[in-house]
């Protein structure tokens, strides 16, 4: 009788998150020319069959992954809302199902896919209604999870049970990949848990011996005597996913250099243009700029290092009158003001894009190489010749501004603000909001793209959407309440369970064999999570009174991280409350 009730909740609530999804319309923002409307122009004109279009300064900026996902829902007929909704279902289905191994009751696999299908990451307005490559991030990540603990957790069991995992994983890690430009992140896990489920393939439970040199010497016995052929086609499965990764790579490089002339698959991390930005970012402008300037984070590339720039550059010179419209009549530097009419942080990026197109750049990619090259090649002389000098900073990215010791605050700051959104969800929310469609571009061919009738606008009914959506809005937002009053307390559940239970795992010989699953994972997840808040906030800080923004609008990939560590928490408290903690562990399915 209970487990009846308990699958006619799980169906209720199942149906009515996707009525949830289906009530509230989305928002295209189609002015958004390097951002939303970039990925959605792009998937019209594969549709068209011109590959991603004509070649402009956006063309090659962001990763396909949301371009494609667009087609696949476009040829599924399901609507645009609808199917995330069911994609966010499947990726909630896929982690709880990884995680069987250690979350043993059903009834808590169950609540924690609820848990995760109702996340504030799926409803709040700017990750789940706005058509943008954000709303894909929840699942993907939680795909991604899902493969490699898959994999990691059965990696005692035969092949054939492994295989499922592999192949997700495989599928998974490449799309992820190509859907931001900033995916590195979830490398190190990959790689780590990677190496522990072949290290666990190969020893099984075989004793290793007590020390380090009779355990490695145990590991060399035991590769040795191991079928070498069975071992090979585990490793290749294993590293399946940076195989095709890597072919996908090879694959859109050909593709645009067939269209473009730039073998490639984007030009905002690689190419010359990327690598002449880089240049640019690293000139020391404390010889000739102010105090002010010079120490100002927002600040990447300042009015006076342009110059600087073209005193060593013949070839940047010609395009002086250009960088002067940059200053003069562009809308970059009113795009987020900083002190001193300056340039603010990455905008000189896409403000250098449009400059150069002005000057009659961006009509063929191998010409816009030659040009950067040209450029790169003057500025590196520069530095040896030491006209030019490097800043004396610490650099994790080539396309973002260096750190001082100082200034090391200030990101740890904003880690802090980035914990409390993917923790608290204290900036989530959910609200009508109208579309925005350009003049040129009739608005049915988008619609029709999506699967989707129709959408108010700004400018027109906006007032009757609002109150049809009234209710809906009522509900998601008291949804998003309860998730801000149970996640911290799930939270500090887990770590608390984390800090206890290592604390047992080294006192207690016996509990080792139970907790190291747990631990391990729970200790990987956490550092991942840190490690991503800490490459966003690395980013974010050069945006003045931007910490509240870009801590919640880009660090939505940290809100999985942070509902799967709660899930294992909770399992573990649990198992042990039931005493079933340290008994002996069945076969994992």
């Amino acid at each position: 009788m209970m487990g009846r009730v308990m699958l006619g909740v799980f169906v209720f609530a199942i149906v009515f998150r996707v009525l949830i999804a289906v009530t509230m319309p989305i928002k295209i923002y189609m002015q958004a020319g390097y951002d939303d409307a970039l990925s959605i122009n792009q998937a019209l004109s594969i549709l068209d069959g011109k590959w991603l279009g004509t070649y402009g300064t956006g063309t090659l900026t962001k990763g396909l992954s949301f371009t494609f996902f667009l087609l696949v829902n476009h040829f599924s007929h399901l609507s645009y809302p609808l199917f995330l909704c069911l994609v966010n279902i499947g990726a909630a289905f896929a982690i709880v199902k990884a995680l069987a191994p250690v979350i043993k009751n059903k009834y808590l696999s169950g609540l924690g896919f609820l848990f995760l299908i109702y996340s504030p990451a799926t409803l709040t307005s700017d990750f789940s209604l706005r058509v943008y490559r954000n709303s894909l991030v929840f699942a993907a990540v939680l795909f991604v999870l899902a493969g490699i603990l898959g994999l990691y957790l059965r990696r005692k069991e035969t092949l054939k049970k492994r295989l499922p995992w592999s192949i997700l994983v495989t599928i998974a890690f490449p799309f992820f990949w190509y859907l931001r430009e900033d995916s590195i992140w979830l490398l190190p896990l990959y790689i780590v848990a990677t190496f522990c489920t072949f290290f666990g393939i190969i020893v099984q439970d075989q004793p290793l011996g007590s020390s380090l040199k009779e355990g490695l010497n145990r590991i060399w016995q035991l590769l040795k005597a191991a079928n070498k052929q069975k071992l090979v086609g585990n490793l290749l499965l294993l590293i399946a996913p940076l195989i095709f990764t890597l072919g996908e790579s090879l694959l859109i490089s050909k593709v645009n250099q067939n269209h473009y002339g730039i073998f490639t698959t984007n030009d905002r991390t690689k190419t010359s243009f990327a690598k002449l930005t880089e240049n640019l970012i690293q000139i020391d402008n404390s010889g000739y700029d102010s105090e002010a300037v010079a120490e100002n984070s927002g600040i990447w590339v300042s009015k006076k290092t342009f110059a600087e720039a073209q005193k060593v550059s013949p070839t940047f010179a010609k395009y002086r009158k250009g960088i002067e419209w940059i200053w003069n009549e562009s809308i970059w530097p009113d795009a987020w003001p900083v002190k001193n009419d300056e340039l603010p942080g990455d905008m000189f990026v896409w403000a250098l894009r449009e400059m150069f197109k002005q000057e009659g750049l961006y009509k063929d990619g191998a010409a816009n190489e030659k040009v950067f090259k040209k450029i790169n090649q003057e500025l590196a002389e520069g530095f040896k010749s030491g006209e030019l000098k490097k800043k004396k900073m610490f650099f994790v990215s080539k396309q973002s501004n260096g750190k001082k010791l100082e200034d090391m605050g200030k990101v740890f700051s904003y880690m802090g603000a980035g914990i409390l959104e993917t923790t608290l969800y204290k900036s989530y929310q959910t609200s009508y909001g109208g579309s925005i469609f350009m003049p040129d571009q009739p608005a049915e061919v988008v619609l029709d793209l999506l699967n989707v009738k129709s959408v108010s606008t700004l400018k027109s009914g906006m007032a009757a959407e609002s109150k049809r959506t009234r209710l809906t809005v009522w509900i998601i937002t008291g949804i998003i309440w309860i998730y801000r009053i149970v996640s911290p307390v799930l939270l500090l559940v887990s770590l608390g369970a984390m800090v206890i239970f290592t604390a047992g795992y080294i006192k207690n010989k016996k509990t080792r064999k139970v907790l190291a699953d747990y631990l391990i994972i729970f200790l990987g997840l956490l550092l991942t999570y840190l490690v991503y808040l800490f490459g966003v906030s690395w980013f974010a800080t050069w945006a003045p009174n931007g910490k509240g923004l870009f801590m919640f609008f880009y660090t939505g990939a940290g809100v999985p991280l942070i509902q799967v560590i709660e899930l294992l928490g909770v399992a573990l408290v649990v198992r042990n409350v039931q005493n079933k903690l340290f008994e002996d562990k069945v076969s994992l399915n």
